[in-house]
């Protein structure tokens, strides 16, 4: 560390050599220029040395660490999760809702309780369900465009909530296992 630090020092004096500036006959890097520059380095490297530790590592050595990066921090999606893939909680409310205005239906969800104690809204996936109040749930993240304020869905198949009845198609998401050959 101290040859570069001792590197950083010429490279710093190199303009200074005898001959470095415009019209001079010897080029920067000659042997006369470092020999005449050499003691004076290597008193500019003992004093970097000295006061590194109060200068920040951007001063010390140019272009190596660089400035500090400051970004924006990302916004977490699913902010009730805390960066969990789950997270257990007890249905508060059961009760259906109707999507925004290009669709119409009626969208079941429910409102739950989390372990944490915050109270979220969560999608209902699938058709039917016997999910009532005071059930114990699974939530994952995974929001519905055209409900408000639903940023959640209940995971199917687990704790409470059974799995969807005559699943065929995409029965892991639904919480079905595999159906019987007839």
């Amino acid at each position: 560390s101290l040859l570069a630090v001792a590197c950083t020092a010429w490279q710093l004096l190199a303009p200074l050599a005898p001959g470095s500036l415009r019209g001079g006959r010897r080029p920067i890097g000659s042997a006369m220029a470092r020999l005449a520059l050499q003691p004076l380095a290597i008193l500019l490297a003992g004093f970097i040395a000295i006061f590194s530790q109060f200068l920040s590592p951007a001063l010390v050595i140019p272009g190596a660490t660089g400035p500090k990066q400051y970004g924006k921090k990302k916004k977490a999606r699913t902010p009730e999760l805390n960066g969990g893939p789950q997270r257990s909680g007890i249905c508060v409310r059961v009760f259906t809702t109707s999507p925004k205005k290009p669709n119409s239906a009626i969208r079941k969800v429910a409102r739950v309780k989390l372990s944490t104690g915050v109270q979220i809204t969560a999608y209902i996936p699938g058709e039917g369900h016997n999910l009532q109040e005071f059930s114990q749930v699974l939530i994952r993240g995974g929001r519905r465009k055209d409900l408000v304020g639903v940023k959640y869905c209940l995971m199917r198949g687990c704790r409470g909530l059974e799995g969807v009845q005559g699943r065929r198609k995409s029965r892991s998401k639904y919480g079905m296992t595999k159906p019987e050959k007839e």
